[in-house]
């Protein structure tokens, strides 16, 4: 009887005897043995992830943190670089009269105007479907919080076409995570005036160092960087202050002179000066 043992189950009828083999009795004894090894390995095991999802936020609010501190001590260097135009004198509020006498006494030909709208930025950059958000002040739709959005977005299908609004010479063409543009062009147009085209598709149209001129394919829309949905976001800068985009989309041969009037932070005096000596000595080497 040794390699054998007796279950007895009584009830109100009697008691029933069952004789198993010491082996089954093994085979029970390891079945429950692995029960119990699984139900622990598995509390061990969820006790280790809900360490790993603790650590993985706590990440994640760091990362944000550092995050908001950039940005914060990126509008701080804003706020100086505005500080610095002050006093340099790129928006001098005393000098307002004199600046809008000198505009009167400077007479651009209509064929002088029309090539100045090759060389600045002004027209449309992409066939869109609306603004989906515009220059000037907002509430940020992934940090959920109020900032200055120095551009306008332009709703539209991935892969559009994307034109330059000038001729000029490409800065930047590549991938800038960093302040969430995603795929980015930039363009340098001289005269101070650079564009911003974010949010691209991440295949490249034009490189690193390549002139293009106004109307040129430059890039196609995308959905990338920092993005709630396909679409165009366009920046204009002079001398890295952001201007609004919609004024210089809006600029043309028949409102030539309304620029002057909607973006006063720019020394038109003196650039229209600069370039209608330039454009008279060309024309008359012509």
């Amino acid at each position: 009887m040794k390699d054998k043992f007796t279950i007895t189950i009584s009830d109100i009828r009697g008691s029933k005897h069952y004789t198993l083999n010491q082996i089954i009795k093994k085979i029970i004894f390891y079945v429950v043995i692995s029960i119990l090894f699984l139900i622990l390995s598995g509390a061990i095991y969820i006790a280790f992830l809900n360490g790993e999802v603790k650590n993985l936020a706590e990440k994640k609010d760091e990362l944000q943190r550092g995050l908001d501190e950039k940005i914060a001590y990126y509008e701080v260097i804003q706020g100086k670089i505005a500080d610095i135009e002050a006093i340099i004198g790129i928006t001098p509020e005393d000098e307002n009269i004199s600046h809008e006498t000198r505009l009167e006494s400077i007479n651009l030909t209509t064929i002088q105007q029309s090539i100045l709208l090759q060389l600045l930025p002004n027209g449309a950059v992409i066939t869109h479907k609306g603004v989906s958000a515009g220059f000037g002040t907002r509430d940020h739709p992934i940090y959920e919080k109020t900032e200055f959005h120095k551009g306008i977005d332009f709703r539209a299908p991935l892969k559009t076409q994307v034109f330059a609004p000038a001729a000029g010479i490409v800065e930047f063409a590549g991938m800038q995570d960093s302040a969430g543009y995603g795929s980015l062009v930039i363009i340098d147009h001289g005269f101070g005036f650079k564009t911003y085209y974010a949010h691209l598709d991440s295949s490249m149209v034009v490189k690193y160092g390549k002139f293009v001129k106004k109307g040129e394919h430059i890039a196609n829309s995308g959905n990338t960087g920092l993005s709630t949905g396909p679409h165009l976001h366009y920046e204009i800068r002079f001398l890295g202050r952001p201007l609004n985009p919609m004024n210089f989309i809006n600029w043309n041969n028949n409102n030539f002179s309304e620029i002057f009037e909607k973006e006063k932070g720019v020394q038109w005096d003196s650039l229209l000066e600069m370039a209608s000596i330039l454009l008279a000595n060309k024309q008359n080497q012509q």
